[in-house]
């Protein structure tokens, strides 16, 4: 009687509490101090009491798994990141969702109202593309969408006689530059200046791609999608201003790459050559748009399209343009008169790469180098035959383009692979050129991001993070902070730095440590393109937007 005396003071959660506490408690004196009823009520109550424990111990598992998948030193060589973000992601979703079904205790009306919620939130979700590791970007469904459903642009043709020059400073009329190594000669960026954030000139809207701009004679000439519309665009420099467009009816779409054009045009001699995802090379006049010739390459050489399009910027060189070409595994390189695109010779006996070839110096021999499928070679301009040639075995996606440094090449690829310094010598009298490996090092993984050398030292992105090489040997220097699979540029003793994410940081070149000196926000969606620097103003872009940023004194 006592008993049911204590028992009948007590709340139902509290009797709950109660009865977990006091083992001995037996069901025969609960069913004395209370009814079945009652008795029925409080075992359907502690039935319905959530399990959050094992939801909470279960997801912690996961996250201890993952954390200990991202210290695997296989894990970062291989850029796998990305995908055991994303495992992790579907696997805490996953649990969740089984957890509230089959394990929660809840009432069934309650798991099943739940897992809806669930499952309408992802629903109101999209894939918004990737990271350069392979992890997916969401955005909600009613957000904007990108250029595709962008209308068509006009332009005002530039004014009778103006100069397309595209010698100085305040230039960059071709991909990594004058020189073709991704610098900036010149102490372009004023003192002090993380002070005074640039004077931003225009912002606006532009279509898809991953193309830079290329800059002459106060234009800006860049590869957009408009629609269903591949266009080489020519902007005023200053403004912003549409200058002309020229439209070809082509669309390339890849769920992995996204859509659009990824080269950047040339602009050589008043003429400015593009081209495009699917292998359209055209020869444009840099003042008005016209074209002078136009040619699908990879259609007239009996190629197909590879499979993140064509991504490789036109050399021009001697009066050719050359260009790499489709997936076939066999003559990838070519060269076209720039007169009126006329196929002067092939060469290469690989798969075509994503990187771009360069003209260069290399023993005492100007030709160009060019990067294959799983080969970096020597070209003789006028010929095309093969002076040397280096295995690189990655068949996986060679995309920076290689660094001239002396008489030396370097390359980087991702997915593990890392980067190479190969000399090149002169062999006997009549007996070509040979090509030897320097050093092979895998602490610097540039996937797809163009590397800086200065000082003796190498600068670039290993699976995003901005590491330091020492260029005699290979061996690190030092390692930075994660920038994402963003890009470089070389300015004087800095690098413009524009991470993934599309903010843009300034750091000063040194051996010692990586020193961030100023850093602003610029683009607000990933960011792959080349960033640009024409005297003082700063050209970046995305496949959204296009910013101009002009340096103060």
């Amino acid at each position: 009687m006592r008993l049911r005396a204590q028992l009948e003071t007590l709340e139902v959660s509290e009797l709950i509490w109660f009865l977990r506490a006091d083992e001995s408690l037996r069901v025969r004196d609960l069913i004395v101090a209370f009814d079945m009823d009652e008795f029925a009520q409080i075992g359907s109550d502690m039935k319905q009491r959530p399990r959050w424990k094992l939801l909470v111990w279960i997801e912690g598992v996961l996250v201890l798994l993952w954390g200990g998948l991202k210290m695997v030193p296989w894990i970062e060589e291989k850029g796998a990141g990305g995908a055991v973000d994303l495992l992790l992601v579907l696997l805490v979703f996953v649990v969740a969702l089984i957890w509230l079904l089959l394990l929660s205790g809840l009432r069934w009306k309650v798991r099943l109202i739940g897992a809806a919620v669930m499952l309408a939130l992802l629903g109101l979700v999209k894939m918004d593309g990737h990271t350069g590791s392979f992890f997916p970007q969401f955005s909600w469904r009613w957000t904007k969408e990108s250029a595709k459903a962008m209308p068509e642009v006009t332009g005002t043709v530039a004014k009778e006689g103006t100069l397309i020059s595209t010698e100085g400073a305040e230039h960059f009329a071709r991909f990594l530059g004058a020189e073709m190594k991704n610098w900036v000669s010149g102490a372009l960026l004023p003192e002090g200046w993380s002070n005074s954030k640039p004077k931003e000139l225009w912002r606006k809207q532009i279509g898809e791609g991953w193309a830079a701009f290329s800059v002459a004679g106060g234009f800006a000439y860049t590869l957009e999608q408009r629609g269903e519309q591949e266009t080489t665009i020519c902007y005023e420099l200053r403004t912003g201003d549409v200058v002309w467009v020229h439209g070809e009816d082509v669309r390339f779409e890849e769920s992995m790459g996204d859509d659009g054009p990824r080269s950047t045009p040339t602009v050589v001699d008043g003429k400015v050559f593009s081209y495009g995802a699917t292998g359209i090379l055209n020869c444009l006049d840099a003042r008005t748009g016209e074209m002078i010739w136009g040619k699908d390459v990879l259609v007239e050489v009996g190629q197909q399209v590879p499979a993140w399009a064509k991504s490789c910027s036109p050399l021009v060189v001697d009066g050719k343009v050359i260009v790499t070409l489709g997936k076939e595994a066999e003559k990838n390189l070519a060269a076209f008169n720039i007169l009126n695109g006329e196929l002067v010779w092939r060469a290469g006996d690989y798969s075509s790469s994503y990187a771009s070839p360069v003209v260069a110096t290399l023993a005492g021999k100007r030709q160009i180098v060019a990067i294959q499928q799983k080969s970096v070679d020597g070209y003789e301009i006028e010929s095309g035959e093969i002076l040397w040639s280096f295995p690189i075995g990655n068949p996986q996606g060679n995309c920076a383009s290689p660094l001239i440094v002396d008489d030396t090449v370097i390359t980087s690829s991702g997915y593990g692979y890392g980067t190479h310094r190969i000399k090149i010598t002169p062999m006997a009298e009549g007996e070509g050129f040979g090509a030897e490996e320097m050093w092979h090092s895998r602490k610097l993984k540039a996937k797809f991001a163009n590397m800086v050398v200065k000082d003796g030292n190498v600068y670039g992105l290993n699976e995003g993070r901005l590491v330091c090489l020492n260029l005699k040997d290979g061996s690190l220097r030092w390692r930075g902070s994660n920038f994402g699979h963003g890009q470089l540029l070389g300015v004087g003793d800095h690098m413009i730095v524009q991470t993934e994410n599309g903010g843009i940081s300034i750091v000063e070149i040194s051996p010692e440590e990586e020193k961030v000196v100023g850093e602003f926000d610029a683009l607000e969606h990933r960011t792959w393109n080349n960033p640009v620097l024409a005297g003082r103003i700063l050209l970046v872009r995305n496949d959204r937007e296009a910013i101009a940023f002009e340096f103060l004194r």
